[in-house]
């Protein structure tokens, strides 16, 4: 009798996921253009990013959407008559989850890495908070524009301190997404 409930309950789940896992959302590719406002101590060493990413959302529900980002980030060093900071360059790739709170606007996670460019620099844990809003265009194209909080963490780059270092940065991000 158990087997019997369990070989019932197999079959409706096969039939129900592909029905759950159905989104009313379409999925795209975004390419866009970034500004990353460093804060905290990481605006002591730059004062603007620029960059550039391509993101694809791939909707699984309704409402939600895993999303794929990689992109280029370069954080330009700050200069002066006392210190000479060389540019930080990073190639951020971030997977996450995407919610939407309305017919527009969205809330998402991201988690991953952020590989440097530069020699002497060390691979950093990427992650970011964020919220958008995407305005509708001809067919299933869009105009992206989000803001989010992004860090990425690593052990510090000065010898002899073992200690973690966070570079932080208000991300702003236009995007033109292409609906598949």
């Amino acid at each position: 009798m158990r087997s019997i409930n369990i070989k019932v309950l197999f079959v409706s789940l096969l039939f129900l996921i592909p029905r759950l896992l159905k989104a009313q959302n379409h999925p795209g590719i975004g390419v866009a253009a970034e500004i990353g406002l460093p804060s905290g101590n990481f605006s002591n060493l730059s004062g603007i990013g620029l960059g550039a990413s391509v993101k694809a959302d791939l909707p699984v529900a309704e409402n939600f959407a895993i999303t794929l980002n990689a992109g280029f980030m370069n954080f330009f060093g700050k200069r002066n008559q006392l210190f000479n900071v060389q540019d930080l360059t990073y190639i951020p790739a971030k997977a996450g989850l995407k919610y939407q709170l309305g017919e527009s606007f969205y809330a998402e996670a991201q988690l991953g890495t952020a590989l440097p460019l530069n020699k002497g620099q060390k691979t950093l844990f990427a992650w970011s908070p964020g919220i958008g809003n995407q305005f509708k265009l001809s067919g299933e194209n869009k105009l992206d524009f989000g803001i989010r909080y992004e860090g990425w963490t690593g052990r510090s780059d000065i010898f002899g301190l073992n200690k973690t270092n966070t570079k932080g940065f208000v991300g702003v991000r236009f995007a033109y997404v292409f609906g598949l």
